[in-house]
């Protein structure tokens, strides 16, 4: 009895040891990329201090927040606390993990796989963003957006307190989706997930509940933003600039001609206006190179060329000068209305070939994913997201409880989600889609583990440690 009473003690100080070099190690690594890459300010920055109707009001009153507290000590008080919310999720997501199996390599590698993201994105994305650093919602974003996984998570592999992680990952998706639009997705995989567990549970009355959660914190949302632009802007209306930035796509896509399908005459004289600006800036799709590659980095940097040298300015003045619109909130409403209608028309001429840069900007959004846009890559991702696929299937055969399974069906729901949504309306650069990098590594790592234990009689003997942190 006291030998066992030992061996416990044993395990559980070498499982806290290990935890604490993890969290040490963690702390060390986000206190040297605060400190070394400093606090980083864009021009995006600016847009959230003014509380630009352009920006969805989260991070903007977090910004505001903090700067009318502390003045310009205000960006180094929230950089600092951005790197601690990393080093929270990173290890709180890792140790959950971890607890889940037994084998003790499991929990070093999720920690590894959760913190690539914040340390590759300087790397190989365009604009070098250091995320954490960064006075722009991606400096929170993705810690969120762990913290909201692990929750959806735990919901799906425990078997108490579901409702519980569940209301959690709502509240956080909620948030999420005030800090940025693409964030919707978390809402919507939320009720697919809630229904999901719930359904499986066989219980009817909590399946509808989650629905009906749903729908009213999506109205709740748009209430929010609205009574938010109303108080900084003057307006009850949602976040603009929206629609801009989907016509860029169209225009990108399209061709002089299209212009013809355009019904109105003021909006196809428009249209014709900003097609000569991208045009002679060799701005769209005829102009990009023929390879894969070369076309999705052109794209990168002439889709925001188009909109801020074609579209918005151009509209912009229409409004001022033939509208006689002067309010700022009220020509941002009104642009949007135009670029949607414009928008409209286009695509009833140049909707195929819009169809088909979407995919080749959905196949790119995949690929940056886990990697980022290389000819040696490529293919090679794809690659790898075809064996996810095979081994998902092999192990489910197997053992239809699989934790791991479990985590690569929640995975693939949330990066389907998140790319397929920014890629509707924009580009997909490296920094909108590190979301579901870790957790597509991790659910590889379990797979293998799952799998050898299956293939491997020795292996499979070994239980896993139902103990939570």
């Amino acid at each position: 009895m006291a030998d066992g009473l030992k061996n416990i003690q044993n395990k559980l100080n070498k499982g806290n040891l290990r935890k604490g070099a993890v969290l040490l190690f963690l702390i060390v690594v986000f206190t040297a990329i605060f400190f070394v890459g400093g606090v980083q300010t864009y021009p995006d920055t600016d847009s959230y201090l003014k509380m630009s109707p352009i920006r969805e009001p989260g991070y903007a009153l977090v910004l505001k927040g903090v700067t009318a507290l502390f003045g310009e000590r205000g960006f180094f008080i929230l950089g600092f606390l951005q790197n601690a919310l990393a080093v929270f999720a990173v290890y709180m997501t890792s140790c959950y993990i971890g607890s889940k199996f037994k084998e003790k390599f499991v929990f070093f590698l999720v920690a590894f796989c959760m913190l690539l993201p914040y340390v590759v994105t300087p790397m190989f994305a365009a604009s070098g963003i250091i995320l954490t650093n960064a006075m722009i919602s991606e400096g929170i974003a993705l810690s969120l957006y762990n913290l909201y996984f692990l929750y959806l998570l735990k919901a799906v592999w425990e078997t108490e307190k579901k409702q519980k992680f569940l209301l959690i990952a709502l509240v956080l998706a909620f948030f999420m989706s005030l800090l940025r639009g693409q964030m919707m997705v978390t809402l919507i995989a939320w009720v697919i997930t809630a229904a999901i567990v719930w359904i499986k549970e066989k219980n009817f009355r909590k399946t509808c509940g989650m629905i009906l959660l749903f729908v009213l914190v999506m109205m709740a949302r748009v209430v929010s933003v609205n009574s938010y632009n109303l108080l900084a802007n003057g307006r009850y209306a949602g976040t603009t600039y929206g629609d801009v930035t989907i016509l860029s796509n169209v225009i990108y896509v399209a061709e002089r001609e299209d212009g013809e399908a355009i019904g109105d005459d003021n909006l196809r004289r428009l249209f014709y206006v900003i097609y000569e600006v991208a045009e002679s800036g060799n701005m769209l799709l005829k102009d990009a190179p023929e390879d894969f590659t070369g076309e999705a980095g052109f794209y990168s940097e002439k889709h925001d060329d188009i909109k801020d040298f074609g579209i918005y300015p151009i509209l912009q003045s229409y409004v001022e000068k033939e509208e006689g619109i002067t309010d700022y909130m009220d020509k941002c409403i009104r642009v949007d209305e135009l670029a949607s209608s414009m928008t409209k028309e286009l695509l009833a001429e140049c909707g195929e070939e819009w169809v088909k840069h979407y995919l080749a900007n959905v196949a790119v959004g995949m690929i940056r994913t886990v990697a980022f846009v290389h000819p040696l890559l490529n293919i090679p991702s794809f690659i790898g997201y075809a064996v996810l696929i095979v081994a998902g299937i092999f192990l489910f055969v197997k053992k239809k409880d699989s934790k791991a399974v479990s985590m690569l069906l929640l995975t693939a729901l949330l990066t389907a989600g998140n790319v397929a949504a920014v890629a509707i309306t924009i580009m997909c650069l490296s920094r909108y889609m590190i979301y579901n990098m870790a957790f597509v590594y991790i659910s590889g790592i379990l797979l293998v583990v799952e799998i050898f234990r299956e293939i491997v009689p020795k292996i499979g003997g070994r239980k896993e440690c139902e103990c939570s942190d």
